[in-house]
Parts: C-alpha cells; structure tokens; sequence
C-alpha cells in the first residue's frame, strides 16, 4: 500500500511541475498552431489557462502515479535486485526507457526537442524512477 500511496504523492507532486510547464507551452504554441488558436481565446494568459491544464494534470498524473506504485509493488514483489541507484532496478529502468523513448517519439514528430520536454522527461524520469521507489521503502 505504501508503493501505491508513494506513487500517488510523486504524481501529485509531477503534476504541478506539469502544470507550470504545459499552460506556458499552450501559450506559446497557440500563434502556431491553427488548433490551438481555436481553443484558446487570445486574450487567455498562462496563468489563466493554469487552472484547467492543473485540474487535467491532477486527475492524470496521479492516476499515472496509482498504477506506477502498483506496478512498483509488483516490480518489488517478483523482480529482485538493487541497481541504478535505486531499490529496484528493473522497474528504474522501465521508467527510464519510457521517457527515452518519449523523446524518440516527440523528436521524430516535431523534429525538435524543446527544452521543456526535456526539463519534463528527466523530472518524469527522475521523480517516478528514483523518487517513488525511495518514498515506497520509507514508506513500508
């Protein structure tokens, strides 16, 4: 229960720092793409479209934060072995290709990769990698 509760916290936690980097991103790409111009009203500003890119970001994150600390738990349960710098190395290393192969994705698809996908990838990739195992086994 502490894997799950661990990893409800770092999903709380991710999705403010999600929060602050997706609504000034939306801003920003708004002039850019025809979608989101429609979307969003001109005269909406980053901390004004905070709030519901934060109530998404809550619902999702955590969500994502339940399951990783299930998949945690069962990580713990049939996969043994310190590494990484982290309780549990295989389940580390997971996250760690998940993020690597987001950035595959997005690089492939924008043919770029902004610097705050990249800020948002290692604190994902940091934060439920490293962070949640740490929490889960102070947690137990």
């Amino acid at each position: 229960m502490a894997a799950v509760f661990a990893g409800f916290v770092i999903g709380y936690a991710y999705s403010l720092l999600f929060t602050a980097f997706a609504s000034v991103m939306l801003v920003g790409a708004r002039s850019r793409v025809p979608y989101l111009a429609k979307a969003i009203a001109p005269n909406i500003n980053a901390v004004m479209l905070a709030v519901p890119v934060s109530i998404v970001a809550f619902l999702g994150w955590t969500l994502l934060g339940l399951i990783l600390g299930l998949l945690y738990k069962g990580a713990t349960d049939n996969l043994a072995g310190e590494g990484l710098g982290s309780p549990n190395w295989p389940f580390t290393l997971g996250v760690l290709l998940t993020g690597a192969a987001f950035l595959a994705v997005v690089a492939y698809a924008w043919r770029r990769l902004p610097w705050q996908v990249l800020v948002l990838t290692a604190a994902f990739v940091g934060l439920f990698g490293w962070a949640m195992p740490y929490l889960a086994e102070v947690g137990e």
